[in-house]
């Protein structure tokens, strides 16, 4: 179907911009950018309380942040990883997603602020987020509620890549990888690449960059499971999957090719594209319904797979 109308006047006001991409950018250009763009999504709800703490990784702490519902009894708690290619995001950016969450769902929300490249590139960023989702189990345990990752764009890589690394070292046990227009593959030759490589928020060239600053230009590292985990030769015993993909976005086709794996796999998934939709889309919950739609998908997929009762608003 045809970008949705709203989308299409988004990029509309992307191209007449004096913003030349990604690809074009210093990675201080780039998470400007990123923060000014965020900052245009509009109000998120309102929730319970909001707590930036240490966690502590192998080489010193980084900053996290707890997010609790209003009545401050959560249904679940999930670990969310913000996107950016692992160059850009923070936990400042990814907030707005995550009160969505607990509006709709009423879990709690561990926000990991894992270190960025290219200070600090491939393998930090993913150990910072493997010592926050262990610290993370620990608060799910206390509370006596299930344990879920999710993430965006390169957050979902790291959510599913850690809960790779979850299966092979024996837990912490992940109920649910809720992935949002996840990082999966490598492969830029994908006909969802050559769709959409070029005017869809998200450039073939951008991907390109990233891969660069996160692997410090090491090409023969993109193929490597705990980068493309497409690649891993073993899916069986991952957690349940709800895997959201873009129509308009270049790694629709790997994130789906992904979820048909897992399921062949004997995982249990959800894979839906979103009609109309450019990456980055869970963003726009204030201007589409499509958008909206998305995150009853999430909530739903939280009830089957945990066993909660959502509290939240209904659509």
């Amino acid at each position: 179907m045809p970008l949705h109308p709203f989308v299409e006047k988004m990029l509309e006001v992307m191209r007449a911009s004096d913003w030349k991409g990604v690809a074009a950018a210093t990675p201080a250009e780039a998470r400007q950018f990123l923060a000014a763009r965020a900052a245009q999504a509009g109000t998120p709800p309102e929730i319970g309380t909001s707590t930036d703490v240490e966690i502590p990784t192998r080489t010193g702490a980084i900053k996290g942040r707890v997010l609790m519902p209003k009545d401050g009894t959560p249904t679940s708690l999930v670990v969310f990883y913000h996107g950016g290619g692992w160059v850009i995001g923070s936990i400042d950016e990814c907030e707005f997603i995550a009160r969505f969450m607990i509006e709709k769902t009423n879990c709690a929300a561990v926000l990991v602020d894992y270190r960025l490249a290219p200070e600090h590139p491939y393998p930090t960023p993913l150990d910072d987020c493997w010592d926050g989702l262990v610290w993370s189990a620990k608060e799910a345990e206390r509370r006596q509620v299930p344990l879920v990752v999710a993430g965006d764009s390169a957050g979902g890589n790291l959510a599913t890549v850690c809960s790779m690394l979850a299966r092979d070292r024996g837990g912490p046990k992940i109920a649910l990888q809720i992935l949002m227009y996840p990082v999966c593959d490598c492969d830029m030759e994908t006909p969802s690449y050559r769709e959409n490589g070029e005017g869809y928020v998200l450039t073939a060239a951008d991907m390109g960059w990233f891969y660069d600053h996160y692997l410090q230009g090491d090409k023969n590292k993109r193929a490597d499971p705990l980068i493309s985990p497409l690649r891993a030769r073993e899916l069986k015993g991952l957690p349940p999957a709800l895997i959201m993909s873009a129509e308009y976005d270049l790694l629709r086709d790997e994130a789906e090719i992904y979820g048909k794996r897992l399921a062949a796999a004997g995982v249990k998934v959800w894979i839906k594209r979103y009609r109309g939709m450019t990456h980055g889309f869970v963003r726009l919950q204030n201007f589409v319904d499509v958008a909206r739609t998305g995150m009853d998908d999430i909530a739903k997929a939280l009830r089957e797979t945990t066993g909660s009762e959502t509290t939240g608003r209904k659509a």
